[in-house]
């Protein structure tokens, strides 16, 4: 059983994870070669490239989700999230990207990797300690997040909200966000312009999308399972946290700070592009899987979890 499994200490989880991963990616065989967005042109022919090797594809794509679920699971398991060691949170984090279609090799999954390293930064921050390390770090992977995925933009204020948060207003700690999150943008665009002596700000226009959205059975089945999960998570976790140290709640304002800056990413790519940017999926993979962790009926779970996993195959192959 699934909560069994990923609720325990188990060694067997270790490779348990990336098989199930692995498994339900073979999805990207059946797709086909796509046409992906990208914001500027080096990632259109970097992809491009990537995703015309259908083999070098399936595993650059399973390797960054799994590297990124294992850092999720490492947010919960040393930040005082769960008791115990777990692997379900990042169980939920792969699922979450396969609900909307997200394991294939593209800028933005790899976007969404270095933001969750970025976020074990701001957890570190506390009222006690120096944080001028741990802030610059969290920044310097935000930025870098960003520069792949310039529609994450608005999760860079997510580092000051965490400051905030945590910390007293301190000016060298402010100092290090910005340095923090404008190297990379300066490498960027000086790397771009040294190798093509042109500054690529856009790969094309900005468009607003005006195309109808048609949802099939299945796809409604999916997205209203996956809203009453949802619901149900934040409620549960809203009360989980009530209960908890001073420390857990000020992480889980992050956590909701993360959902709302989320939901403006969404919004532009789906505005602009006709894409979705799921970068709630960070969030919500620590917030359902505390939620899953805590019910007491293993089995019940089990169930909510092999239907889900059931209306993702149904979805894909469909």
């Amino acid at each position: 059983m699934l909560v069994n499994l990923f609720k325990s200490k188990t060694p067997i989880a270790i490779f348990s994870l990336p098989l199930i991963i692995a498994l339900m990616g073979i999805a990207i065989f059946f797709k086909g070669h796509e046409n992906p967005y990208s914001f500027f042109t080096w990632q259109a022919e970097f992809i491009e490239v990537i995703q015309s090797q259908i083999v070098l594809h399936y595993f650059l794509a399973i390797f960054i989700v799994y590297l990124s679920a294992i850092e999720v699971n490492r947010l919960v398991n040393v930040y005082g999230f769960y008791g115990k060691n777990t692997y379900l949170p990042g169980l939920v984090y792969s699922i979450l990207l396969f609900s909307f279609g997200q394991v294939q090799f593209s800028t933005s999954v790899l976007a969404f990797g270095i933001l969750i390293y970025g976020m074990g930064y701001l957890f570190r921050i506390n009222r006690q300690d120096p944080a001028l390390s741990s802030v610059f770090l969290a920044a310097l992977f935000f930025g870098i997040a960003t520069v792949l995925e310039p529609l994450l933009t608005p999760i860079v204020l997510l580092p000051w909200f965490a400051l905030v948060v945590f910390r007293s207003f301190i000016w060298r700690e402010w100092f290090a966000l910005i340095l923090g999150l404008a190297i990379p943008w300066f490498y960027h665009y000086a790397l771009l312009f040294f190798l093509t002596g042109k500054l690529d700000i856009r790969r094309e226009g900005l468009v607003i999308i005006n195309d109808e959205i048609e949802f099939s059975f299945n796809q409604i089945s999916l997205f209203v399972f996956l809203g009453i999960i949802t619901i149900l998570a934040i409620w549960q976790y809203l009360v989980i946290a009530n209960s908890q140290l001073l420390v857990f709640k000020k992480r889980s304002r992050l956590l909701f700070h993360f959902i709302w800056l989320s939901l403006i990413s969404i919004g532009f790519g789906w505005l602009f592009y006709d894409i979705f940017i799921i970068t709630i999926a960070i969030p919500m993979s620590i917030i359902i899987g505390i939620y899953f962790l805590n019910m007491r009926s293993g089995l019940f779970v089990n169930g909510l979890l092999y239907i889900w996993i059931a209306l993702i195959l149904w979805n894909t192959f469909s």
